[in-house]
C-alpha cells in the first residue's frame, strides 16, 4: 500500500477552486505550451508535503492562489492537507489545515483554518506510512549530529523537476543543496530496507555502545599520555617548590609514586602568619606632613611679601636722602625773599622767580621726618622678617621629624610585605601542584579506565554477534546488485550507450555507473542528455520497484517535469511546442521515436508494479497515440488553458 495524488487544488481569494484530478497507479500527462504553471505543480506538492519553504515561481500563481492543497490517497484513507501562501514578502509558512477520512469533499475556503503545522503533519505521514525509529549514528570520528529518515527524506526519490530530471552531475531532487547528499547517503539504507525494523532498535543500541567505547578508548588514551609524562612534569613542580621552601631543598625522590606522595604532602600548607598593625599611624603621619608643608608655604609666601615691603622702604628712604641732600644746599647761597628773581650763581635775572625759602625749607623738614620714621620702623620690620623665617625653620623641622617617623612605618610594612608576597609564590605553586595531581590517574591492568574499556568492548561485542555486521553489508550488497540488474536490463531497453555494460546504483557517490571491461563510466562522463535523463529514469524507477516488493515506507509517486527536452536540438525549439500534435516533433527536428520509446517505457514499469506507482509527466511534447492520449490529464494547456483559469486573472485585473 502506498501514498499517491488524487487531486491538487487552489483556491484565490475570491473562494473558488482549482481542483487538477490524477489517477492512481498510471501514467498522468501535462502537457501544453511554456508559462502555463506546469513546473509549479512539483513546487506545490513539495509544500504540502511539510517544507516550509515557499519555491512556487513568482508570477501568476503567486498572484492569483492564497491557499494551496492536496488530496492524498492512502489505500482506503484519504489525507487533506493545505496550505496557506506566506503572507507578505515572507519567503515560508508553516501553518497547516488538514483533514483525514474515508472520503473527503473538497473543503471551502471558510473552512480552512490552520489546525497544525508543518512540524506534525511530516511526523503524522511519517507514522501513517510506518516509518520506523532509524536514527542513523555517525561512524567514528565523525562529528555531524544523528539523523533519522522520516518522510521529507523520501522528497529525493519523489521529483525530478527540469534542471535534474538530465544533469550530470546530480541523480536526486535538491542533492546539490548544503548537507544534502550526506542526508540521503545516511537515510536511504533504511528506506531501502537494508537494516529492517526488527534489528532497527539492536543498531541503535549497538551505535550506543560504540559511541560509549569510543569514550572510554579515549580517556584511555589520554590517562596513558598523562602518566608517560607525568615524571617530567612532576620533577619540574618539585623543584618549584624546592624554590620557595615549601621542601628542604636536599630532598629526593627515588621513583614516580614516591614524587607523588611528596608532592601530596605539600598540599597541607597554610599560610605563615603577617605582622598585625594594631594602630595603623602611615596616614595620619601623612595627613601631619601634608598639613605642615601647607603651612611651610604660607610661611614662605609671609617672608617674600615682608621683603618686598623692606626693599620698598629702603628705596623710599634712599629716594628721600637724596632729596634732602638737594635742599640742605639752599643753606650755601645768600637767599632773601627780595632777590629770589636772581641767580645765586651768577646774580643774572630768571624768567622764572626762584620759590619761596619758607616753602622749600618746610618740604626740607617733611622730608626729614618722613625719613626718619622709616627709620625708625625698619628694625621692627627685620624683626619681623627674622621671625617667620624661624617659625618656617621649625615647621621645616618637624617635617623632618614626621618624615623619619613615616620612614620607619614604611620599612616595617615593607617587611610585612615581603612575609606576603612569599606566601603568595609559595600559593601559587601549590595551586599548579593542585591542578596537576588532580589530572594524574594511576592506569594500570587493574585501573578503573581499563575496565570501563572492557566492559564496553564486551557490550559491542555482544550487540556485534546479534546483528551480524557481515550480514547486513551482505544484505546491502544484494538489494544494491537486484537494483543495478534492474537498471541493466532497462538501460538496454532504452538503447542507451554503454548499455551493452552493466549498469549500477553507486550509493556512496550518489550516482549511476556503467562498468565497461576497460574502465567504469560514471554518469558525467557519460556523452549526451540523453544518457543522463536515461540514467536518471532507471535508477529512480528501479528504486521505486524496489521500495514497492520490498513494502518500504516511501510513498508511490515520482514527478518527472520535462523530460524530452533533451530529444530537441535546441532548448528554443523544445520550448516552441505548443501541445499539439506529433507533426511538431518532426517539424522541431526532435528524435520523435526517442520520445515514444521514453513514454512506452514509463507505462511499461507502471504497468508491471500496478497499483503501486503512479507517474506523473508535465512536457510541451504531444504525442498522438493513444496511450499517450488516455494518459493525459486534461486538454493541453494552451489557448487560454493552464493551471490558473482564465477567469480568475480578470478578477485581479
Amino acid at each position: 500500500m502506498t501514498m499517491q495524488i488524487k487531486s491538487i487544488i487552489l483556491y484565490n481569494a475570491a473562494g473558488d477552486t482549482r481542483v487538477l484530478d490524477f489517477e492512481l497507479g498510471r501514467v498522468n500527462i501535462i502537457t501544453g505550451k511554456s508559462s502555463t504553471g506546469k513546473s509549479a505543480i512539483i513546487e506545490i506538492v513539495s509544500y504540502c508535503l511539510g517544507r516550509s519553504d515557499f519555491t512556487v515561481p513568482e508570477g501568476v500563481i503567486r498572484d492569483n492562489v492564497i491557499w494551496y492543497a492536496v488530496l492524498f490517497q492512502y489505500g482506503s484513507l484519504q489525507i487533506f492537507i493545505s496550505k496557506p501562501a506566506p503572507s507578505g514578502n515572507a519567503n515560508s509558512q508553516s501553518q497547516v489545515y488538514y483533514e483525514v477520512g474515508s472520503e473527503i469533499s473538497i473543503p471551502p475556503l471558510a473552512k480552512l483554518n490552520p489546525n497544525s503545522n508543518d512540524d506534525a503533519i511530516k511526523d503524522f505521514l511519517s507514522t501513517l506510512l510506518g516509518i520506523a525509529p532509524n536514527r542513523n549514528f555517525p561512524g567514528m570520528g565523525e562529528t555531524r549530529e544523528p539523523l533519522e529518515g522520516k518522510i521529507q527524506h523520501t522528497a529525493y526519490y519523489l521529483f525530478q523537476n527540469q534542471n535534474t530530471v538530465a544533469n550530470k552531475d546530480i541523480l536526486f531532487h535538491r542533492q546539490q543543496e548544503p548537507f544534502m547528499p550526506q542526508a540521503i547517503k545516511d537515510t536511504l539504507p533504511y528506506f531501502l530496507g537494508i537494516i529492517a525494523e526488527e534489528r532497527l532498535k539492536l543498531q541503535q543500541e549497538l551505535n550506543l555502545a560504540q559511541r560509549r567505547l569510543r569514550q572510554a578508548q579515549r580517556k584511555l588514551r589520554e590517562a596513558e599520555m598523562i602518566v608517560s609524562d607525568s615524571a617530567d612534569r612532576g620533577h619540574s613542580l618539585f623543584a618549584e617548590a624546592k624554590q620557595v621552601g615549601l621542601l628542604d631543598s636536599n630532598l629526593t625522590a627515588e621513583n614516580v609514586l614516591e614524587l607523588f606522595a611528596i608532592l601530596q604532602s605539600v598540599l597541607d600548607w597554610r599560610p605563615g602568619e603577617i605582622p598585625p598593625v594594631v594602630d595603623d599611624q602611615l596616614p595620619h603621619l601623612r595627613d601631619e606632613i601634608r598639613t605642615l608643608r601647607q603651612e611651610i608655604t604660607r610661611k614662605q609666601e609671609q617672608i617674600r611679601a615682608a621683603e618686598l615691603f623692606a626693599r620698598q622702604a629702603d628705596g623710599f628712604s634712599n629716594e628721600a636722602n637724596q632729596q634732602v641732600m638737594r635742599l640742605e644746599s639752599l643753606n650755601l647761597f645768600e637767599i632773601t625773599e627780595d632777590n629770589i628773581e636772581m641767580c645765586p650763581l651768577c646774580s643774572s635775572n630768571m624768567p622764572q622767580p626762584i620759590p619761596k625759602i619758607s616753602a622749600m625749607r618746610n618740604a626740607l623738614t617733611e622730608i626729614r621726618n618722613n625719613v626718619g620714621v622709616v627709620e625708625v620702623k625698619r628694625p621692627r620690620l627685620l624683626e619681623h622678617i627674622q621671625s617667620l623665617k624661624d617659625e618656617r625653620d621649625s615647621l621645616r623641622q618637624q617635617v623632618n621629624e614626621k618624615e623619619l617617623a613615616l620612614q620607619a612605618i614604611v620599612g616595617e610594612q615593607e617587611f610585612a610585605q615581603q612575609i606576603q608576597d612569599t606566601n603568595a609564590r609559595i600559593a601559587r605553586v601549590i595551586g599548579r601542584i593542585s591542578l596537576y595531581l588532580e589530572t594524574v590517574t594511576f592506569v594500570d591492568e587493574n585501573s578503573e579506565l581499563r575496565q570501563q574499556v572492557e566492559e564496553a568492548q564486551r557490550i559491542v561485542t555482544g550487540y556485534e554477534q546479534q546483528l551480524d555486521i557481515d550480514e547486513v553489508e551482505g544484505i546491502k550488497f544484494s538489494i544494491l546488485n537486484r537494483i543495478s540488474n534492474q537498471m541493466t536490463e532497462w538501460a538496454k531497453l532504452l538503447e542507451l550507450e554503454h548499455s551493452d555494460s552493466p549498469f549500477r546504483f553507486d550509493l556512496d557517490k550518489l550516482t549511476t555507473i556503467a562498468d565497461r571491461a576497460e574502465r567504469p563510466i560514471p554518469m558525467n562522463r557519460m556523452g549526451g542528455g540523453e544518457n543522463w535523463l536515461g540514467c536518471h529514469l532507471i535508477t529512480l524507477l528501479a528504486l521505486h520497484k524496489h521500495f514497492i516488493e520490498r513494502e518500504r515506507p516511501v510513498p508511490g509517486f515520482l514527478f518527472l517535469d520535462q523530460p524530452t527536452q533533451v530529444y530537441f536540438p535546441t532548448k528554443e525549439a523544445y520550448e516552441a511546442m505548443e501541445g499539439v500534435s506529433s507533426d511538431e516533433l518532426h517539424e522541431a527536428n526532435a528524435d520523435i521515436v526517442a520520445v515514444e520509446r521514453m513514454f512506452s517505457f514509463l507505462f511499461a514499469v507502471c504497468d508491471t508494479v500496478f497499483p503501486n506507482l503512479q507517474i506523473i509527466v508535465t512536457e510541451h511534447a504531444n504525442l498522438t497515440n493513444e496511450r499517450f492520449q488516455s494518459a493525459l490529464v486534461e486538454e493541453p494547456w494552451m489557448g487560454g488553458r493552464a493551471l490558473i483559469p482564465e477567469a480568475w486573472l480578470e478578477l485581479t485585473a
